[in-house]
This record gives C-alpha cells, sequence and structure tokens, in this order.
C-alpha cells in the first residue's frame, strides 16, 4: 500500500513536471508595463496575433491560471479576445479565450480585465498567449525589440475551444511588442467531496456489485482531474473513468480500506478515504433435528440420513461433521452422499446392541470456514431374534458314484424379522466333498468315488447378521465305497541320487503299491517339481519303474535346481495315492572341447618374446565355473596359460637355412583334471631384417678410352642375407656427374662398360655411386673410381709433354738397386752352398727352371688382374694387347717444354 501512494505521488509529480512547475500568484507573463507600449495600432481588420517570442517573456513556463489580463486599448472600440495557444507539433491548439469588450470612453486607457475563477484559463509551460481583434484592432504595440517576436495573421478567425492552427505557415515578423500582460496563479487543490466513507456488505456480494461512486471537485473547472486508487487490493476493482468501486471477487468477511487520490493538470491533490466493512452470512441446516431407527444386527455401512444444508454466498464451501455422539462411540462419521450435501452414515459391524445402549444422540455441525451451526440427530436402536432350523438334525444316504456339484439335501430355517440367512459348516473329515450354499443346499465338490470314508458329519451354521445359530448335525452315508490304493515305499528318508549324463534310459527308482481291491487296474502318473524335471526322468504308468529320458541327456549346468520332485500318484480308477520322491543331480566334471580341430594364427619372425598372436579358440567348457589352462608342444613357441597369446621362445630367423615358415603344433586347454587338444597351424611371414651390402665401401677398375662396349671391367657384386624374396637385390649407378651412362651392372655384379669411352682422356679418373637394393627398399653404397690410364703412343711433335723412362725416375734406380743388390746375394748364396756340400743339382734344377721359362708360350693378349680386400687396393699388374706391349709406354712421364 505504501509502495502504490509513493507510485501515485511519483506520477503526479511526474505529471506536474511535464506540465511545468506550479505558478507562484502574482507571475506574469508579457510586458511589466503595458501602457509603455502604446505607440502604434495595427490597421488590419480580423487580426490574430501569436506572441511567440524567442526570449520567453509571452511564452507561459508553469502551470496554474490566468486570473487577470491586462492591456491597453489605443483606439477602436469592440470584442477583444485573449487567448492561450499550445503547440502540438507544427500547429497550435486554441487551449482558452476570454473575451473583453472594449466600450466608448475607454480608449487610450490601460485596462485591467479579473477574471472569475470560473472563467479562468489553464495554462502548462510552453502555452502561447495570443490576440484575436474580429474588428478594428484596439491593442497598442511599439516598434522595438529583436528580431522573431510575434506573427499575425487574418486566416485564423473566430475559433472554438480545442480546433488548431498551423501558426507555423505564419512568418514571424520583428521589432514589435505589444501591450499585453497576462497575471497568472497556482489554482485551487481539487477534492474528493463525499469520502471518508464507509460501505457495509455481506460475503454473499456477487462479484462486480457496484459499492460505491466518488465524487470530485475543483474550483477551477476548466481543470483536469485525474482519479487513482492507491490502494493496491485484488479484491476491488476501481474505474478511473466512472469513478466506480466494484467488487473484484468473492469478498472475505472483515475490513478494508482503499485510498484514493485525485489530481489536477498541474499535480495538485487531494486524498479520501473509503471503508468497506464486509459481514458472513453463516450456513442454515434445513432437516435438522431427526431421528431414525437402526437393528442391532447391522453389519454393513449404511447411510442413515441426508443433511440439507446451505449458505446465501455462492462462494462459501459447507462441510458438515459428526461434534459429539451421546453416548461416546465413533460408529457414526458423515461424508458427501451426493454432490455437495453430507450423509449421516454407520460403519460397517458396529457391534450394536439393544440391551447394551438403545439410543444415540448425535450433534451435528455444520460451517462455511467462518461460522458453525449445529442440529440434532436421534438414532434409535431395535432389537433382533435369533433364526432356527427347522430341518435338522437329518441323515441321508449317497452313492459313491455320486458326481461332482450333485445336490444331497436343502437346510431350512427361519428369522422373525425376515433377516438374510447365511449358512456355513465344517466336517468330520478332511478332505470333505461337501459343501453349503447361502441357500442352504449341500452339494458334493467332487466325485465320491475317489474317497474312502464311509461316512460324513456336515455340522452347519445360519447367522442372520447378528446371531449365529448352531451347529447342527447332517449326517451323509456313503454306500458301496472303493478302498484306495497305498504306496508302500514312498516317502523316502533321502534323495535318490543320479549322476549327470548317466545314461539314457537307465532305473532311477522303482514305485511299489498296494491295494485291498486286487482286481482294480491302477495307472501310476507323476508330476515333476519343476516343471522342467519331466524332460530328464519318465515314469512308466503300467509298472511304475522311474528312468532317465530315452533321448534328453542329464546336463547338470543346464538346470535351473540341482533337484527335482517326483510327486507320484496311483490311481485304481477311483481313489488313488499320492506321495513324492526327491531325486538329487550330482555334478561330473566334463572336459573342455576346441570347437575346431585346426586353427590357424600368422606371425612375423623375430626375436624371443615376439608375439606371433592370439588364437581365436571357442573352446566351451559344460562346467559352470571352470578355469581352462593352454599349453603347446611346439619348442619354437610359448602360450600364455590363460590368454593363449604365442610368443617366440627363441630367436626365429626364416634366413637361417632349415627354418620353416609354417609349423603345425598341438594345443591342449585342461580344466585342471580333463584336456582336449586340437592343432594349431602357426605361419610365420618373413621380415626383410637384412641390409644389401658391397664387399667394401669403394672400387678402382681401369678401362682405355678405346675400351670396347659391353666389356666387364671389374665385379661390384654385393649380398643380402635375406632369403626369399627379400633376398632379392638390384644394382643402380648414379652418373649423372659424367653426363651420360657410360657403365652398367649386371645382376650378378658384373660391372661393364656401357657407352664409348672416347670422349675421355688418357689419365682421367671417373668417379661414380653404386647402390645395391633389395625388393623391402633396403640399399648399400659403393664408391666406385674409373681411371683411364696414359696412353703409350709417342706424342706429336708439337706436344709439350714426353713419357720419363725407366731409369730417368729416381725412384725407380732406388728399389731396383737395392733388388739388384739382394739378387746376387742369393746368388752368391746358392753357389756357395753348392760348392761347400759338392751338390750342384740345385742349382742345376734352377737353371733348367729359368730356361723353360723362355720356352713357355706367351700369355693372351689381354688379362686384368683385380686385387680387392674391405679395407687395401694394390695397384693392379696390367698386361696389354700386342700393340701396347711393342709401343714406348711408361707408367710414369715428366713434362718437359720442347725450346
Amino acid at each position: 500500500m505504501h509502495c502504490t501512494l509513493i507510485v501515485c505521488t511519483f506520477l503526479s509529480f511526474c505529471v506536474s513536471f511535464s506540465n511545468g512547475a506550479a505558478c507562484k500568484d502574482g507571475d506574469h507573463k508579457g510586458e511589466n508595463d503595458p501602457k509603455s507600449k502604446d505607440n502604434d495600432v495595427d490597421t488590419a481588420t480580423g487580426l490574430s496575433v501569436l506572441l511567440d517570442r524567442n526570449d520567453g517573456k509571452t511564452v507561459f513556463d508553469c502551470c496554474g491560471f490566468i486570473k487577470q489580463w491586462e492591456f491597453y486599448a489605443k483606439k477602436n472600440t469592440g470584442t477583444v479576445h485573449f487567448q492561450v495557444w499550445r503547440p502540438a507539433g507544427t500547429s497550435y491548439s486554441l487551449v482558452g479565450e476570454n473575451l473583453y469588450t472594449v466600450t466608448s470612453g475607454n480608449e487610450d486607457k490601460e485596462i485591467k480585465y479579473s477574471l472569475l475563477t470560473a472563467n479562468r484559463i489553464g495554462i502548462q509551460s510552453g502555452d502561447v498567449i495570443g490576440i484575436y481583434q474580429p474588428g478594428s484592432v484596439i491593442v497598442s504595440h511599439k516598434q522595438e525589440g529583436s528580431s522573431n517576436q510575434y506573427r499575425t495573421t487574418t486566416s485564423v478567425g473566430s475559433l472554438s475551444v480545442g480546433s488548431t492552427f498551423d501558426w507555423s505557415a505564419v512568418t514571424q515578423s520583428n521589432n514589435r511588442k505589444y501591450a499585453i500582460r497576462a497575471d497568472v496563479t497556482n489554482g485551487n487543490n481539487p477534492s474528493i467531496t463525499n469520502l471518508a466513507a464507509t460501505v457495509t456488505g455481506t460475503d454473499a456480494t456477487p462479484i462486480g456489485t457496484l459499492l460505491f461512486t466518488l465524487t470530485v471537485a475543483d474550483a477551477d473547472t476548466s481543470d483536469t482531474l485525474t482519479t487513482t486508487m492507491t490502494t493496491t487490493t485484488s479484491l476491488f476493482n476501481f474505474d478511473s473513468t466512472s469513478l466506480q468501486v466494484t467488487s473484484a471477487q468473492q469478498l472475505p468477511s472483515g475490513t478494508t480500506t482503499l485510498n484514493f487520490q485525485v489530481t489536477d493538470a498541474c499535480g495538485s491533490t487531494g486524498t479520501g478515504t473509503l471503508t468497506i466493512v464486509v459481514t458472513n452470512v453463516p450456513p442454515v441446516i434445513h432437516n435438522l433435528p431427526y431421528n431414525t431407527d437402526v437393528t442391532e444386527d447391522q453389519t454393513a455401512e449404511l447411510q442413515l440420513y441426508v443433511i440439507n444444508a446451505t449458505d446465501t454466498s455462492e462462494y462459501d464451501t459447507v462441510t458438515c461433521s459428526i461434534q459429539s455422539v451421546s453416548p461416546t462411540t465413533s460408529i457414526f462419521f458423515t461424508k458427501i452422499a451426493s454432490g455437495s450435501l453430507y450423509g449421516i452414515y454407520i460403519q460397517a459391524y458396529p457391534s450394536l446392541s439393544y440391551d447394551s445402549v438403545n439410543a444415540y444422540t448425535l450433534t451435528v455441525a455444520c460451517t462455511d470456514s467462518k461460522d458453525t451451526v449445529t442440529g440434532l440427530f436421534h438414532v434409535y436402536i431395535t432389537r433382533n431374534n435369533a433364526p432356527v432350523f427347522t430341518n435338522l438334525q437329518a441323515s441321508v444316504n449317497v452313492t459313491s458314484k455320486t458326481p461332482t456339484s450333485t445336490s444331497i439335501y436343502t437346510v431350512t430355517s427361519s428369522d422373525a424379522e425376515g433377516d438374510q440367512l447365511y449358512y456355513n459348516m465344517t466336517c468330520s473329515s478332511t478332505p470333505c466333498p461337501f459343501a453349503i450354499y447361502h441357500s442352504g443346499e449341500v452339494r458334493s465338490t467332487d466325485s465320491l468315488e475317489s474317497y474312502t470314508v464311509a461316512g460324513y458329519d456336515l455340522f452347519i451354521y445360519v447367522y442372520d447378521g447378528t446371531t449365529l445359530v448352531g451347529p447342527k448335525t447332517l449326517t451323509v452315508i456313503v454306500t458301496d465305497i472303493n478302498s484306495a490304493p497305498i504306496l508302500t515305499n514312498l516317502p523316502l528318508s533321502s534323495p535318490v541320487s543320479v549322476s549327470e549324463n548317466s545314461a539314457l534310459g537307465v532305473s532311477v527308482f522303482q514305485v511299489s503299491y498296494s491295494d485291498i481291491d486286487t482286481s482294480d487296474t491302477h495307472v501310476i502318473l507323476a508330476t515333476f517339481s519343476p516343471s522342467s524335471g519331466g524332460s530328464i526322468f519318465t515314469v512308466d504308468s503300467t509298472n511304475g519303474l522311474i528312468t532317465t529320458s530315452s533321448t534328453t541327456n542329464i546336463n547338470y549346468e543346464s538346470l535351473a535346481t540341482s533337484t527335482v520332485v517326483v510327486n507320484v500318484h496311483v490311481s485304481d480308477g477311483t481313489a488313488f495315492a499320492t506321495s513324492s520322491l526327491t531325486i538329487s543331480i550330482m555334478d561330473v566334471n566334463e572336459a573342455p572341447v576346441f570347437g575346431k580341430t585346426l586353427y590357424q594364427i600368422t606371425g612375423t619372425e623375430g626375436n624371443a618374446g615376439t608375439a606371433v598372436g592370439t588364437p581365436g579358440f571357442d573352446v566351451t567348457d559344460p562346467d559352470n565355473g571352470a578355469t581352462q589352462k593352454y599349453s603347446i608342444d611346439c619348442p619354437e613357441f610359448n602360450m600364455d596359460q590363460t590368454t593363449a597369446a604365442v610368443t617366440l621362445a627363441a630367436n626365429y630367423d626364416l634366413d637361417v637355412t632349415g627354418t620353416s615358415s609354417q609349423v603345425t603344433c598341438n594345443v591342449s586347454v585342461s580344466d585342471g583334471e580333463l584336456t582336449a587338444t586340437s592343432a594349431l597351424q602357426v605361419t610365420i611371414n618373413d621380415v626383410n631384417d637384412n641390409t644389401p651390402s658391397f664387399g667394401q665401401p669403394s672400387y678402382t677398375f681401369y678401362a682405355q678410352p678405346n675400351e670396347a662396349v659391353g666389356s666387364v671391367i671389374g665385379s661390384i657384386v654385393a649380398t643380402d642375407a635375406d632369403v626369399g624374396a627379400f633376398g632379392t637385390i638390384s644394382y643402380t649407378l648414379d652418373q649423372v656427374s659424367l653426363g651420360n651412362e657410360y657403365f652398367g651392372v649386371q645382376s650378378n655384379g658384373d660391372f661393364y662398360l656401357k657407352t664409348g669411352l672416347t670422349t675421355f682422356s688418357s689419365g682421367q679418373t671417373l668417379s661414380l655411386t653404386a647402390t645395391v637394393t633389395d625388393s623391402g627398399g633396403l640399399t648399400d653404397t659403393a664408391a666406385v673410381t674409373i681411371v683411364i690410364p696414359e696412353s703409350t703412343t709417342a706424342a706429336p711433335t708439337t706436344t709439350t709433354d714426353r713419357h720419363v723412362t725407366f731409369l730417368e725416375d729416381p725412384k725407380n734406380i732406388a728399389w731396383l738397386s737395392a733388388a739388384v743388390v739382394i739378387l746376387c746375394g742369393i746368388v752368391c748364396l746358392m753357389v756357395y752352398q753348392s760348392f761347400r756340400f759338392g751338390d750342384y743339382s740345385r742349382l742345376a734344377r734352377w737353371c733348367q727352371r729359368s730356361r723353360s721359362k723362355k720356352l713357355q708360350k706367351p700369355r693372351n693378349h689381354y688379362r686384368r688382374t683385380y686385387y680387392q680386400s674391405p679395407r687395401v687396393r694394390d695397384i693392379p699388374e696390367l698386361e696389354y694387347p700386342s700393340p701396347a706391349l711393342e709401343s714406348d709406354w711408361r707408367p710414369w712421364r715428366v713434362r718437359t717444354h720442347e725450346l
């Protein structure tokens, strides 16, 4: 409520602020002294003037009322319209006007025109003073001031209040001030004239009912008033236009205070309070007191009476209850009977007794949750008389051939109150093949042929809902009774044990029985618990032999339970005997089984411990919870006992001669006692694990410039320890630096001339790189150098070079001298020994050998000898064709210059 008051006050302030601050009494707009502007008058007729001066002296800046006009009537007589214009976009709206008639004799005078309160024009901030003179101009002016002082036109004419005119279309003129002044006041406060007030009503008041109409007033009759309810409530509505207060919902009883506020255009306010008092209309019980009778043998829940209680308020809900009972009891209660009406009820089996309490007084209370009314309801208990049997005691004979549901007798009874009678019975023997119905009829519930009892006493009772009478006896005698068979060896004191996987059709137990009626034909049947036992055991209906099934083997692990109860029934066609036999099925360990006879895995060669793979063994073990362990009989492999993962037991290298790429092993799985075997074929794939290798890091060969194309000038044979596909190698030569492919390599490693070397000079050295690659992409390289020896042909006379002779080289002289000395020493030693020992045979053999060498045939005209080692390369001894031998070539030369 306080928040609403604050909001409304704030809104009033906003209204006041938007219309301008309240005017102060005595303030004015226009000229302080209108008489000082009495210089001139306009000559036009029907002239309208809008004084929208830029300095604001003729534009109102507050909210209030004009209480007096003061002007100077220069000349002429007639009516002057003193106007107030309010901007509305580009147009202006005529807010109000006061008319004053200047009569003869008042010319050339300053006139003060005081306004009655009812005639005052309400102004707001931004309103502009205007003058309309229908006839000749009366109000004077003076030519002075700054620019944009006023607008004049004869197009406006006489307008009614509220009309608009587009003054923006009229050009603003300069340097003129009119002899007019408007005195203002803040006006009067509005009021709510018929508050405070109090309104009364009931909680039955319909929604939308008019409760009160406010009356507001303001001495300033032209003022615009706004009325609001400042109290926040959902109970009442207020229409700010009609000023009516109406109910918004069901009114609760109590007092509500509503606050109202009236506000004028300038924010002046008046308040008032309306008090609304709501009283409750209590409910009315229309049909109490009242009374009813109940018999003491009442057993069912019973509705005694329906209470008619109403409330004139359609919004109130009436509820009724038992306020008290005399004497005190809890057997009575109320609940909805139909619609919104409550009923008085007595509970089921109330245990009424006429002799103990024969009357109850109930105080019934009905309430609309605000007020409660009460009424009395009397319950009188009436006495009950016991029923009487009319045809018992009695007896009846029946044959043993009596079928099911045969009527053998009807019991009759009487009751003084005519109560509904109910019959019940017990029997002298169990089971009892008879039953009595509420009609009193006794019927057989089974065929009597299966029973061996010769007679039954039926003890019968009758009940009227209060009193149970009996028992009275009905004796039933069964004639020509049959003797039932007897099972002689069942039940057993302990279960019969049968092992799983027992042979089909093997005997388990022989049922024995006896029967006094030796001529009877007997049938032996059995039921099994659980019923699945019937699939693994059978009973011969003729001789009673229980055996294992002839078609289904016993699987312990697939059984829901290891115990099967066989319920045996032996029947003679009329009577039967029943007993049970418990069979305990014993679990037997069963071997695990491989799903296949051969499994395969594939791996790669490698070092010991390398994983080969895990076979996809599909091993099944009928024994639940059995743990399997795996093993393998091949020494080359290890197998994880749990996962069956296969690893290499030792280094496995297919490059080693005799190593097989496929091995078939025996694998075993064991549950700790029993074992199953299968075959595992292990395929080991070759791995490119050896890099091809040249015999040495570099090779040097010699070739003449005129060497024949296709000639083999050396060998760069490489080897690869891999066998199979990865042991296949190929050679390539990098001859990019030579500018052509001069050399090639055959698959056997022979290095041959592919293109003639005539473009090269003697003494040049050619370098290239040889690469060997296996089929797996592994490579090795070696540097190859080809030396083109110096030519032995004499140089032309124009050359500046010549070959040095052997003896011209000091190095040759040095080693040759040493060799001659050594040779002479050897010869002298041999001669000395020959003479010393007198043995000249050695000397003779040496001489013969030397002679024979001279007689040997010359060697082939062309031969090359290569000396290769991984680290040392010897300069080869070269022998050349005959033309070369006949030349004067020397491998050593010095540069000389001919003069």
